[in-house]
């Protein structure tokens, strides 16, 4: 673990296995927001764990409840160190006015911590800054409740930010950390399982401001209740293997792609912009019907393969509106992406687009990348491999 610099707070350096693993393994996550919360926590929790593996002699325990699916849901990461129960709040914000924490660390009971360190994560310089900490009593007492984001927010000069009074005070068992917190409503199996169903809709982009939080709180606090809640909304996604592009030369498709001929009405805009002049190459083309959401018409995601002596395949890809629609709806995406996640070229709608396409490229046997859709905050994708 690289220490960037000696001061009270503590700059750590984001190794880049960490980076790239934490980053590849978000993408499974479909909401933007959510994907891009859960790589902050990932990446924060594996770096923040080899820094305290080296300044503490007790062996840091994650909490069972850290995980991507987790991490969709709720801001933030909970390690045991002996008897000191931390709560990490990683944030992208370079602003140290102010220290927030999500209420559930708070206010729901086996959630709540001792302390809980502010930290800065800037993915762009691969390191994160631990530059201050706060106790539960501090938060509670001293602190401000924010009820638009469900959040306990210090003032950053209330926050102490010489870590050097941490590593003493954690060690001080008998050191007053924690407010009297008190219970939530229970709720019933029945209760559980509606709520579940509900937020278990994985395009909820923020569960947690659906219901109000002692409903909310209550079924947090059941490990099993939290578990089903996660699995619902990991199982809500697109989990589906990817579209094998190799088969389509035998005359073999996944469900719901059709011949051109079945969804698409010929027009000039296909047979011109995707070759130039005749091709005399075989071509394998295929459409999907793409939807976005029930406040966005329906999408046509249109492929043409063509196999080149060197066994690589030069792939075209267009996204027309569905029949009946003269234009796409102002700026839908199209995008390429690497199965890293790595957006590797990127389209939009203009006001009245007919249709929109990426630029012509070539993959090798093997190869897997992704076709994303979107617009707003709403998309879906497909993942292929040549």
């Amino acid at each position: 673990m690289m220490l960037l610099s000696d001061t009270s707070t503590q700059w750590l350096e984001i190794p880049d296995a960490i980076h790239a693993q934490s980053w590849q393994q978000s993408q499974f996550i479909s909401i933007p927001g959510n994907r891009w919360q859960a790589y902050l926590n990932q990446v924060c929790l594996q770096t923040i764990l080899l820094w305290l593996q080296d300044k503490s002699t007790i062996e840091p325990i994650v909490d069972s409840m850290n995980s991507l699916a987790f991490w969709e849901i709720v801001n933030g990461i909970a390690i045991v160190l002996g008897t000191t129960r931390l709560i990490v709040i990683p944030t992208e914000a370079m602003d140290r006015n102010e220290f927030r924490v999500p209420q559930e660390w708070v206010d729901i009971p086996s959630w709540a911590g001792d302390y809980y360190l502010a930290v800065e994560v800037d993915p762009d310089e691969q390191c994160l800054n631990v530059w201050g900490y706060a106790t539960h009593q501090m938060l509670k007492s001293d602190g401000n409740y924010d009820a638009s984001d469900r959040t306990y927010y210090l003032d950053g000069e209330r926050v102490i930010q010489d870590l050097t009074v941490f590593w003493v005070m954690q060690q001080l068992s008998e050191a007053s950390t924690r407010a009297i917190i008190p219970p939530l409503p229970a709720l019933n199996s029945g209760q559980a399982e509606l709520l579940l169903q509900q937020l278990g809709d994985g395009a909820i982009a923020i569960p947690r401001s659906e219901i109000p939080f002692v409903q909310w709180g209550a079924l947090l606090e059941q490990n099993r209740w939290l578990e089903q809640l996660c699995q619902l909304r990991q199982n809500r996604v697109n989990t589906t293997s990817p579209v094998n592009l190799s088969q389509w030369w035998q005359n073999v498709f996944e469900a719901g792609w059709q011949a051109i001929e079945d969804l698409l009405a010929p027009q000039p805009n296909l047979a011109f912009s995707f070759r130039q002049g005749e091709s005399t190459q075989q071509q394998v083309r295929r459409v999907k019907q793409i939807q976005l959401g029930d406040q966005f018409p329906a999408v046509l995601l249109v492929m043409i393969l063509e196999i080149e002596a060197n066994e690589r395949t030069r792939i075209w890809v267009q996204i027309h509106p569905q029949s009946g629609e003269t234009y796409l709806p102002a700026n839908l995406r199209l995008e390429q992406l690497s199965i890293g996640g790595e957006v590797l070229q990127s389209v939009q709608a203009g006001d009245a687009s007919n249709y929109i396409q990426l630029r012509r490229f070539k993959s090798s046997p093997g190869t897997q990348f992704r076709l994303q859709v979107a617009i707003a905050d709403t998309f879906t994708y497909e993942d292929f491999i040549v």
